[in-house]
């Protein structure tokens, strides 16, 4: 009998989040729900850090529904036809396991690894292996997008969908752990507060 990796309660969130997709939360019709907006904020530092890397390939870790990666967007009054267009990524790989089309394991490996919003909704006894599995399909970087305090969303339960909270120090260590593990993957760290 092959060990269960993730825990029943990381399980039971992925269909929540399956549920939040196909569903909608709160006021938000399904296809506003988790669209993978989240990096707007962050789109040109993410840039600079690709160019620096000189990244020609990069993992959409925990994408939502890709929303960023599939439409055109503007950027300085320039039309481009997607993120990766502005980014000027040659391959880009999108991973969600709560969206049927980006549900499919990660079978390679990337340049960069990015990873916006995700692992606050990690539960807390999953956070390590989760951090782990991050890096391994890392070539040269990751960049970890991180909420430090509670959403305005909740689960049915009543809890707060951000269900792993902790302050930016805190985050810090953990990720020091994995620069021991991980030496020549460099670490870019943005903190939504």
């Amino acid at each position: 009998m092959t060990k269960q990796k993730y825990s029943n309660n990381y399980l039971d969130i992925i269909e929540k989040y399956k549920s939040f997709h196909s569903k909608g939360a709160k006021k938000l019709s399904p296809s506003q729900t988790f669209a993978g907006y989240s990096l707007v904020k962050w789109v040109a530092n993410l840039k600079k850090i690709i160019e620096d890397n000189n990244c020609k390939s990069l993992i959409g870790y925990g994408c939502g529904k890709a929303m960023l990666y599939n439409n055109s967007i503007t950027i300085d009054k320039i039309k481009y036809k997607n993120i990766t267009d502005y980014w000027n990524i040659q391959n880009i790989y999108l991973y969600n396991p709560a969206v049927i089309i980006y549900s499919k394991n990660l079978t390679k490996n990337a340049d960069g690894v990015v990873f916006a919003d995700v692992i606050k909704h990690i539960p807390e006894e999953d956070i390590m292996i989760f951090i782990n599995d991050i890096f391994k399909p890392a070539n040269k970087f990751i960049v970890i997008v991180i909420a430090t305090k509670p959403a305005s969303k909740y689960f049915e339960d009543g809890r707060n969908i951000y269900i792993c909270l902790k302050s930016q120090d805190e985050w810090l260590t953990v990720f020091q752990k994995f620069k021991k593990q991980y030496p020549d993957i460099n670490q870019y760290f943005f903190f939504n507060e």
